[in-house]
């Protein structure tokens, strides 16, 4: 093989190794960067879920409340 020829295909395969590490790194940037959002996310839902949560225990109570009242309410319309 040409001495010259085997030099440029390992400085070529030199570059291509580099340019695949970069790529490399970019890409491992990029999943972590995505995995810290899903991490976000998934602790984003977790506060939603639990806040929905109370607003339904919220909407129960004020709910029995209301029909409580209402009885009272036709009692003391009886008694009129």
């Amino acid at each position: 093989m040409d001495k010259d020829l085997l030099i440029s295909m390992i400085h070529f395969l030199e570059k291509r190794d580099e340019e695949i590490k970069k790529e490399n790194d970019e890409l491992k940037e990029l999943l972590r960067s995505l995995r810290e959002e899903y991490r976000e996310d998934a602790e984003q839902t977790q506060r939603l879920l639990k806040t929905i949560e109370i607003l339904n225990r919220q909407v129960k109570d004020i709910t029995e409340d209301n029909r409580k009242l209402q009885q009272l309410i036709d009692k003391l319309q009886k008694k009129i």
